[in-house]
């Protein structure tokens, strides 16, 4: 039983690992690609106070909506930072659950074994 518990742990070890990082991963991404468009919008804010007419009206609305994509995917990311959250502990949940059934059936196979 102590080896099939040990085998148990380690997958599930396995799957808590593969959690974090992934939910972090996601993080990661969505915050690094949200400092890259402010980079990007910084400098073709730069590039527009030297321009005259259209062209800068031009500039003035694509960085007014730059800004509104980048606050969306912040929120977005926000959101989909809660919802990670949310199925890594049900997952967690799921695998001690499935640790307690492994060991309660061990425990019954022993006792049926003994008698």
């Amino acid at each position: 039983m102590e080896k099939m518990m040990e085998y148990v742990d380690a997958w599930m070890k396995s799957q808590k690992d593969f959690m974090d990082k992934w939910a972090q991963s996601q993080k990661d991404m969505m915050g690094n690609w949200s400092e890259a468009t402010k980079k990007f919008q910084a400098s073709l804010a730069s590039m527009s106070s030297s321009q005259e007419g259209p062209a800068k009206e031009m500039m003035t609305l694509y960085n007014s909506w730059l800004t509104t994509m980048v606050n969306s995917s912040k929120n977005y990311a926000q959101e989909l930072e809660k919802v990670q959250e949310t199925w890594k502990s049900a997952v967690e949940k799921q695998m001690e659950m499935s640790r307690e059934i492994v060991k309660k059936m061990s425990e019954l196979f022993e006792q049926t074994g003994k008698k």
